[in-house]
C-alpha cells in the first residue's frame, strides 16, 4: 500500500547510538519512505558519527552541526556565551533547511526538550508534532526536585516555561494511555500510538531444556533500575545456583553496577555485556526477560523479548509494562520498586518451567499488534487528519 505522498521532516538530536529509540525512529522513517512519503532527517549533534541504523536510500540526512555537548569542556562564562550563540545557529540553520524543503509535517521528540522552544518556533506552515518517548513526569523539574524546598520555585518556573513551549505543538504522540493522561494536563491534543516492534522472527529457538539464563537489556542508567535487579537476584541466587543474568547495555552507571556485583559476591553470576547487533539471538537463547526500570516511556524491550517467545517479569512502573504484560498470562508484574517482590517473581519463573513456556508462547501471540504493519497505518491516519 502506497500512501499519499507528504513531506515529513524529523528533527532529532542524533541517530548515532545503537539503542531502542534510535532503532524505532529509523524503522518508522524507513517504513514511511517505503510507502510513498518524502522523508528528511535533520540532526543537530550527529557530527562525523555514522548513522546507527541504515536508512532508506530516498531519505535525505542533513546535520546542522550544532554540537551542544562539546560546550561541557568550557568554563561557565564561555559556555554560557557559546550556548546562546549555538542556539541562534540552530534556529537559523533549521530555518534555512525548512524554507528549502517546505515540509507538510515537522516531528521532534521529548529527547530535545531543552531545545523544543527553538525547534517549534521556526517559521513553517508544517504541522508540528512531538513524540514522547519518556514518561511525562520524568521531564518535570517539580518531580525531580520535589524534596528540595529551596529549588521548588525554580522547578515550577522551569516546568511552566517548557510546557508553554510544548503546548505550541499541533499534537503530542504518547506511547501509553497513562502517559497520555499526564501530558493532557499541559497539551490539548494528545494521541496514543505505541512503538512498533522491529521484527518478529518467523521461527524461534525451541527450549527443550532450561538455559538457566535471564536476560536484561537497556542503558546503564539509574532509570533502568539495574541496581534493583542486582539486589533482587542477590536475594534468590543461592536458591538457583545454575542460573545467570546477562545484561546488555552501556552507559554512565557501568562502573557503579560492576562494583555492586562485586560487593554482592555475584561475579560470574551477573554479566554486563556491550550492546549487540544480534539482540534477538540473545533473547532466543534466554529463558525469560526482566525489566527493572523505575519508569519507562513504553518498554519496547518487553515487546522484543516477547516476540522471541520468552515471557517477561517487570515492575508496574509508569508507564508501559501494564499495557504490554497481562499478569499471569504472558508474564509477571511486580509491585513498583519492590525488590523483594521482583525477586519472588523471578524465582517463580525459574521454578515453573512448564508455565514459563506457556507464558512465552502466549507472549509471542500477543505482540503481533505491535508489528510495523499494525502500528504505522495509525501514523498515516494521524497525518491525514492533520494535513488536509
Amino acid at each position: 500500500m502506497i500512501f499519499n505522498m507528504k513531506k515529513i521532516v524529523y528533527v532529532l538530536k542524533s541517530l548515532a547510538v545503537k539503542a531502542g529509540i534510535e532503532r524505532v525512529m529509523s524503522d518508522k522513517m524507513n517504513y514511511l519512505a517505503d510507502h510513498g512519503y518524502s522523508v528528511t532527517l535533520i540532526t543537530y549533534e550527529q557530527g562525523d558519527h555514522s548513522l546507527a541504523f541504515p536508512l532508506h536510500p530516498s531519505i535525505r540526512h542533513i546535520d546542522l552541526d550544532t554540537r551542544f555537548f562539546l560546550l561541557n569542556r568550557c568554563g561557565y562564562h564561555k559556555r554560557l556565551f557559546l550556548m546562546l550563540k549555538m542556539r541562534r545557529q540552530l534556529k537559523n540553520r533549521l530555518q534555512t533547511v525548512l524554507d528549502e524543503i517546505e515540509p507538510d509535517i515537522l516531528i521532534t521528540t521529548t529527547y530535545s526538550i531543552n531545545l523544543i522552544g527553538i525547534i517549534l518556533s521556526v517559521k513553517t506552515t508544517a504541522c508540528r508534532l512531538i513524540e514522547s518517548h519518556v514518561a511525562c513526569y520524568s521531564v518535570l523539574k517539580s518531580f525531580e526536585y520535589r524534596d528540595k524546598v529551596l529549588l521548588r520555585p525554580f522547578a515550577t518556573w522551569y516546568d511552566k516555561n517548557i510546557m508553554s513551549k510544548m503546548a505550541k505543538a499541533d499534537c503530542l504522540i504518547a506511547l501509553t494511555q497513562g502517559d497520555a493522561a499526564d501530558w493532557s494536563r499541559y497539551i490539548s491534543n494528545v494521541v496514543v500510538i505505541p512503538n512498533p516492534v522491529t521484527c518478529i522472527s518467523e521461527t524461534i529457538a525451541p527450549h527443550e531444556e532450561s538455559l538457566h539464563r535471564i536476560i536484561c537489556v537497556g542503558r546503564l542508567h539509574e532509570q533502568k533500575g539495574f541496581d534493583m535487579l542486582i539486589d533482587a537476584f542477590a536475594l534468590i541466587a543461592n536458591q538457583c545456583p545454575e542460573w545467570i543474568v546477562d545484561i546488555f547495555g552501556d552507559g554512565s552507571c557501568r562502573d557503579a553496577l560492576e562494583d555492586k556485583i562485586d560487593r554482592d559476591h555475584l561475579r560470574g553470576r551477573i554479566h554486563i555485556n556491550k550492546p549487540t547487533d544480534h539482540i534477538y539471538d540473545e533473547y532466543q537463547n534466554s529463558d525469560f526477560f526482566v525489566l527493572s526500570s523505575r519508569y519507562e516511556g513504553f518498554g519496547l524491550v518487553l515487546v522484543e523479548a516477547m516476540s522471541c517467545g520468552i515471557p517477561c517479569v517487570a515492575f508496574r512502573c509508569k508507564y508501559g509494562p501494564e499495557d504490554i504484560i497481562e499478569d499471569g498470562k504472558n508474564g509477571l508484574l511486580a509491585e513498583n520498586g519492590n525488590v523483594k517482590d521482583l525477586a519472588e517473581k523471578m524465582l517463580w519463573m525459574i521454578k515453573h518451567r512448564e508455565d514459563r513456556l506457556l507464558m512465552g508462547a502466549q507472549a509471542r501471540k500477543d505482540v503481533h499488534k505491535y508489528e510495523l504493519n499494525a502500528i504505522m497505518p495509525q501514523w498515516h491516519e494521524l497525518f491525514e487528519s492533520l494535513v488536509k
